[in-house]
């Protein structure tokens, strides 16, 4: 409930902070402010009416959290962060079924680990971008993907050693189970993709000088707030 509440709370948030929004462009339009493009106006109605759904469902914030959310599902509905934390406080109700699940899972996870490394060493420059750097790279673009796929075998191995994992179905429920539960988080973020998206058309940003890596700094800030508060506990079957 708790999740749900602060959820809520930052969804008011930036709505109020939105509708502030538009009427500070449309304050600013009328006395000319720089560049500063009204919300409110015939033209920028028709940029929110034109852009809403894009600026969401193309927000690349909204893709990693779905990919991410995959893997962790994987982990939560296996049980083995409640096993992890059992076993990290020495708790004696970890079964000796969990231990050798726990070992095979940590096993795996160095494997995929070293995997990942050796082929960055390799000659075929599957990473990196076309002049051989970090930047906008495979690597860079991919890098959630290929941690919720690590996360996630670590999990899949844990739940079939530990038969919480009994058929792929078990997985693919794993799959989809952390987004069902935290569904508040995906409206939380809908209200801050939108209103830094209207902050970006109506440029009052660039009328008061503040600096772009500034705003992604705050924007990625909101962004994990809408996240806060995990409790990725085995949910109940």
């Amino acid at each position: 409930m708790k999740n749900n509440r602060f959820s809520s709370t930052l969804s008011i948030v930036f709505f109020l902070l939105t509708l502030a929004l538009a009427l500070f462009s449309w304050i600013g339009s009328i006395y000319g402010l720089g560049e500063v493009q009204s919300l409110l106006s015939a033209e920028g109605i028709r940029w929110i009416l034109g852009h809403v759904v894009e600026n969401y469902v193309q927000s690349p914030v909204l893709g990693m959290v779905l990919i991410l959310f995959m893997g962790l599902g994987i982990v939560r509905r296996s049980g083995l962060y409640d096993a992890v934390k059992r076993f990290a406080g020495r708790n004696k109700l970890v079964s000796r079924k969990e231990r050798r699940a726990l070992t095979l899972a940590v096993g795996v996870g160095l494997l995929y680990i070293v995997m990942l490394v050796l082929s960055m060493l390799l000659p075929w420059n599957l990473y990196w971008n076309i002049t051989g750097g970090w930047l906008h790279s495979p690597f860079t673009k991919g890098l959630v993907y290929l941690l919720s796929v690590g996360v996630g075998l670590v999990g899949m191995v844990y739940g079939y050693v530990a038969d919480t994992f009994r058929r792929l179905s078990d997985v693919v429920e794993g799959m989809s189970s952390l987004i069902a539960d935290r569904s508040f988080c995906f409206v939380s973020l809908f209200f801050v993709i939108q209103f830094f998206s209207s902050l970006d058309y109506t440029r009052l940003a660039e009328w008061m000088n503040v600096d772009e890596e500034i705003l992604m700094v705050f924007y990625g800030i909101s962004c994990v707030l809408s996240l806060f508060r995990f409790d990725f506990s085995r949910a109940r079957v």
